[in-house]
């Protein structure tokens, strides 16, 4: 790209129309995406499309609980996530992949208190992420494990704190810290470095929704609803025996 073509809308603001402006950003962001989706980058954007995919399945899966609505939601914010790094607008994907985290956190907090979550529905209270990671009563607090899935509670100290890491960091997007994890370039233009590293971000948020979903809904969910999920979790949360032995049975 050219130097002219590189600069950030704030140095065009003065020089011309809006309508100008924003055709100058859609035609960075049309070169960026011709740089994002280039083959060296195909395996990347669909592994880390797979996880909208799963979105979905855990949506199909859990349509009978009223939460299941942030689920979707959550899919859909994803997919926009991908689009806004494939376009070069690293900050608004990085912090969409933020909002992917939370939805999926607080929906699964919203599911064991049905009082909160019709208060939360109708616009009553809000979303607290020190509430979704508190070690005593979160989603991934070794309670709520004993409630759910009590074979997983050697593990949810160790998702619960990567959940709290990837927020943090995540958050440097949002509250324009200086970036100490997530380095933005000072312009809209494609950066191999940043592209990759949301899409190991992404990686991650993925493994700790898996585990969050899994610890909550599996044994609550009847065999067919099961189906689509679970050689995901075996491929993704293998590891834990528990978890394997839980989507082996009756195979």
């Amino acid at each position: 790209m050219t130097n002219q073509t590189n600069q950030n809308a704030s140095g065009l603001h003065g020089l011309l129309g809006p309508r100008e402006v924003l055709r100058r950003l859609h035609s960075q962001c049309h070169s960026v995406v011709e740089l994002s989706l280039n083959e060296s980058n195909e395996a990347c954007i669909g592994e880390s499309y797979l996880f909208a995919n799963d979105l979905d399945s855990w949506c199909k899966a859990i349509s009978g609980y009223a939460e299941s609505s942030l689920v979707a939601t959550a899919s859909s914010e994803y997919v926009l996530a991908m689009l806004n790094v494939c376009q070069g607008q690293y900050r608004n994907g990085f912090k969409g992949l933020r909002l992917v985290l939370e939805l999926c956190m607080q929906s699964i907090h919203l599911s064991a208190d049905l009082v909160l979550r019709e208060e939360w529905i109708k616009g009553e209270k809000d979303t607290i992420w020190a509430v979704l990671v508190d070690h005593q009563d979160g989603p991934l607090s070794s309670r709520f494990c004993r409630a759910f899935f009590a074979e997983l509670s050697d593990h949810t100290s160790h998702y619960r704190e990567l959940a709290k890491t990837l927020y943090r960091e995540l958050s440097e997007c949002i509250h324009g810290n200086t970036p100490n994890h997530i380095p933005l370039p000072s312009s809209l233009e494609f950066s191999q470095d940043t592209f990759e590293l949301w899409h190991a971000k992404a990686a991650s948020v993925r493994l700790v929704i898996h585990f969050a979903f899994t610890l909550r809904y599996l044994r609550a969910l009847p065999k067919p609803n099961r189906l689509e999920i679970e050689p995901v979790l075996i491929e993704q949360l293998g590891h834990i025996a528990a978890i394997r032995t839980e989507c082996t049975l009756d195979a």
